[in-house]
């Protein structure tokens, strides 16, 4: 199973998001739910770096991925960098919809 966690902020921000596990449910290099979620997720990288003119903070391995959204951002960087990472995580819930058994979803509040 996908363990997907958000962090988000008092302000429901997400501040953080940790991927981890395989979908399994299909063999090793064949797993779509597996790339989709790799996709929506390195994507989510991509389009943080290309609104902040930098890279955010983040780290891949094997079945294992986090971002974490610099602080030190302004209000505008903040409000495209939320419509990014809304929009990861309505196509996670899509697949969720679609492979329940596969994927999980938790949101967790930072202080």
């Amino acid at each position: 199973m996908v363990n997907i966690r958000l962090f988000r902020n008092k302000l429901g921000d997400i501040e953080k998001y940790v991927i981890n596990g395989h979908a399994n449910t299909a063999a090793y290099g064949e797993d779509i739910v597996c790339a989709a979620i790799s996709v929506l997720a390195q994507t989510m990288i991509l389009g943080i770096n290309r609104t902040l003119e930098s890279e955010p903070e983040w780290s891949a391995e094997e079945g294992d991925l986090v971002c974490i959204v610099p602080e030190n951002i302004t209000n505008e960087q903040r409000t495209q960098i939320n419509t990014l990472l809304e929009t990861m995580v309505l196509g996670f819930e899509n697949i969720q919809s679609q492979y329940p058994e596969a994927i999980r979803i938790e949101t967790k509040e930072v202080r």
